[in-house]
Order: structure tokens, then sequence, then C-alpha cells
């Protein structure tokens, strides 16, 4: 028996493809923005890693249990921390206003709308050779035994680079002397900063908090 095949019309040929353009143009954004979510992840991952490990590294150079006893209480001892242990591809030094900075001249919230401007002053910058630039400041001295001394952390996992946007290229944490990365007090209040329905433009932090929480996904 043969086999016949019906032929498309053209008018049929037109609708198919006008149907197959609006799911791909439905669909093919968000799993864009999905894979860039994914690799921004990683890139904080890889940040979070280096603290970590270059923490515990200085201690052991220093043969102490705490980088408070180093000289990272000054800017100049936290450049030299960041040229030591990590790969180092421009050093942008003391941050000022009078200074071109490694940073991207202004970012949006995590709300996508508002303009923010991260607090750099008074931190040592570089860029590393994953493309993420770091800025931090000196790290205070500890206190008694319930107390840690710490230094702020800002970075932008991808640079100058676009989205430029607090929770999505641009993150904070603080550095225990411990050698342990959190964002240690007011925590809540840290992530309502990266929640866009509560967010006022704040800094970058509470983010980074978040996607720990959520075991590394940026599910906001």
């Amino acid at each position: 028996m043969k086999k016949f095949l019906k032929a498309f019309t053209l008018a049929e040929t037109l609708i198919a493809l006008a149907i197959v353009g609006i799911i791909a143009t439905l669909t093919i954004p968000n799993l864009i923005d999905g894979y860039n979510k994914k690799i921004y992840v990683a890139n904080v991952q890889k940040v979070y890693n280096l603290f970590s490990d270059s923490g515990r590294k200085c201690m052991s150079d220093n043969n102490t249990d705490s980088l408070a006893e180093t000289d990272m209480t000054e800017l100049n001892g936290v450049g030299n921390f960041l040229k030591t242990y990590f790969k180092v591809v421009k050093d942008c030094g003391v941050y000022s206003d009078d200074k071109e900075s490694c940073f991207a001249d202004s970012y949006k919230d995590v709300d996508g709308t508002s303009a923010y401007t991260p607090a750099l002053d008074y931190k040592y910058c570089v860029v590393i050779n994953t493309g993420a630039v770091i800025c931090m400041d000196s790290m205070s001295t500890d206190g008694d035994s319930n107390y840690h001394g710490y230094s702020n952390v800002i970075f932008d996992v991808n640079g100058k680079k676009a989205p430029n946007t607090k929770g999505r290229d641009l993150f904070a944490f603080e550095f225990y002397s411990d050698g342990k990365v959190s964002e240690g007090y007011n925590i809540q209040t840290k992530i309502n900063n990266c929640n866009p329905e509560i967010s006022d433009g704040g800094y970058a932090a509470g983010c980074f908090t978040q996607l720990i929480e959520h075991n590394w996904r940026m599910d906001y």
C-alpha cells in the first residue's frame, strides 16, 4: 500500500513557525538568565574558597591562630596578604576618590533599577586571575574570647563587566581573624538587603548569605 505524505500549506507552515518563535521568545531569556546565575555562583564560590584557604595558610605561615596578630591590621598588610595568597594580575592599591577604581563606576541594586555605589573607601583593591576584583579593609583586633577581629570584603566576580548588580556579580562578606568567611551579625537585616521588595539600596550584603543558606542557588 502506498503511503502518501500530506504537504503542509504555506499558511500552516507560517503558523507553526510563529508558534515556535513565541515559545523561543518566552523560554530562551530564562535559559540564559539561569545559565548566567550558575556562572556567577560558581565564581562567588571560588572567592569564598580562596579566602578560606588563604586564611589558613597565612595563619600557618605566621605561626598564629589569629589573622589579627599579623600585619593585616594595616592596609599595607592587607595588600601583602592579597598579593601573597591570591594570584593578583592588577594591584589597584588603596582606593580613593582621586584614583581610578578597578570596579565599575556604578551598580544597580538587587531590584535592577536603583543606583548603588559600593563603599570602597579605606580598602585595598586588587584584580585576581579569575577576573574578580576584591577590596578589603584592615583587620580589626581580637577582643575577648567571644569576639574575633574581622575585615570587610567587597568583591565583583567579573570586574567591570556587566551586569554590575548587587547580588548578581557584586557581593560582600566579613573575613574573620580565625579564617572564617561569613556575614556575621545582623544576618536578617542583611538578608533583607537582598530582597527586592525590602531592599533600600543599602550595601552589597545579604545575598552572600542567601547563596549559602540556599545551598549555593541564586533563587532570588
